[in-house]
C-alpha cells in the first residue's frame, strides 16, 4: 500500500500573524480560509506550498489540550528551496526570525541548510539539496 504526506495541522496563537508570514516569508498561496460564522475569527486557514498543505487552526480554543506542553516542540519542518542564499535574503528582507542557526551552512549528507522560526515556535529547517539527488 503506498502512502503520501500530504499535510500538517498546526496550532497558532494568532492565524492572521501566521498567514502573513507564511505567505510573505515562505512563499505560501491562501488556499482557503474558514471562520464558524460570518465576520468572525478565523478557524481555519489552508495554505499550500507546492503539492503540500499547511492548516492553521487558532489555539485558544484547545488550550486545555496544550496544558503544560509547548507548541511545536518535538516537530520539525523541512522546507527544499532552489536557492538558498536568494531565500536566507528574502528571510532578512522580510525580517524573519532566523535566531535558530544564522547563515546557510554546508552540511555532510549534500545540504546547505540554515532554520528559521515561525511566528509561534515552529522550527523549519530550510535547505537546498547539493547531495547530487542522494534526497529527492
Amino acid at each position: 500500500m503506498a502512502a503520501q504526506v500530504t499535510s500538517v495541522f498546526i496550532y497558532v496563537n494568532d492565524v492572521v500573524k501566521s498567514l502573513e508570514f507564511y505567505s510573505e516569508v515562505v512563499g505560501a498561496t491562501v488556499a482557503q480560509i474558514h471562520s464558524e460564522r460570518e465576520g468572525g475569527p478565523i478557524s481555519l486557514a489552508i495554505l499550500r506550498i507546492g503539492h503540500f498543505s499547511l492548516m492553521l487552526h487558532p489555539q485558544e480554543p484547545h488550550a486545555s489540550e496544550f496544558t503544560n506542553t509547548r507548541v511545536g516542540v518535538g516537530m520539525h519542518l523541512q522546507l527544499r528551496v532552489d536557492d538558498i542564499d536568494a531565500f536566507h535574503q528574502h528571510c532578512l528582507d522580510e525580517g524573519a526570525m532566523l535566531s535558530v542557526s544564522g547563515e546557510p551552512t554546508d552540511q555532510s549528507w549534500g545540504w546547505r541548510e540554515f532554520a528559521l522560526k515561525d511566528p509561534d515556535g515552529y522550527v523549519w529547517s530550510i535547505y537546498q539539496d547539493k547531495s547530487g539527488g542522494q534526497w529527492t
